[in-house]
């Protein structure tokens, strides 16, 4: 038990579950029924992303600067983020499909630009069902750890299928600009970092720490 509550992954998850219901809590008080789905819907996602994106940041980030200021405790709340990025994931599917599409008897009246979003976003939370699934030392052992990396590789293309489903349907995302910035800003910074990461394993590119020695 103790082992537990000294376990940064127990209080990011925990974490997550209060914020999922204090944004639930806050839509249901502070707006109408007709705009409740309509808010709840991509304040998920985007918290959902938000997880995503610090569970595939810390790798590339932390290699590149060793340095980085609670460099382990990132690196061991790693999962936990990466789970939670799989629970709003979870309840902006829930939300979105049911309450606003209207389930699976909405489907033969959707258009095929809504069909490929919901394919597209469908394999997506398959993907990560499966990573949230084996975040557990236990599975890390039973799939050994060559495997297991392979296997949660598979995060990037669960990553571009959600920006595909969010620049298909998603209305925040098409009606404002700063999230298409921020999102772009992001990943070019993400993206700039494997490059920088692979140059280095390379020696094409020292760390600065190396050049002096």
């Amino acid at each position: 038990m103790m082992s537990l509550f000294s376990n940064i992954r127990f209080y990011v998850l925990i974490l997550s579950v209060v914020l999922s219901l204090g944004e639930y809590f806050f839509i249901q008080q502070w707006f109408s029924d007709r705009e409740k789905v309509a808010m709840l819907v991509p304040l998920y996602a985007y918290t959902a992303l938000v997880y995503l994106y610090l569970a595939m940041l810390a790798g590339p980030l932390t290699k590149v600067f060793p340095f980085f200021p609670f460099r382990a405790s990132y690196l061991k709340a790693r999962r936990a983020i990466g789970v939670s990025a799989f629970y709003f994931g979870v309840l902006h599917a829930r939300f979105a499909f049911y309450d606003f599409l209207g389930g699976f008897a909405a489907i033969p009246f959707l258009d095929t630009r809504y069909r490929i979003a919901l394919v597209l976003s469908s394999t997506a939370i398959l993907i990560l069902t499966l990573m949230a699934a084996t975040s557990f030392d236990y599975m890390v052992k039973l799939l050994t750890f060559p495997k297991w990396k392979m296997l949660h590789r598979f995060v990037y293309v669960a990553a571009i299928f959600i920006l595909i489903h969010a620049i298909l349907i998603g209305t925040r995302f098409q009606e404002f600009l700063i999230i298409r910035i921020v999102l772009g800003i992001g990943t070019v910074f993400l993206v700039g970092l494997h490059i920088v990461g692979l140059l280095r394993m390379y020696k094409i590119f020292k760390a600065p720490e190396d050049s002096h020695g």
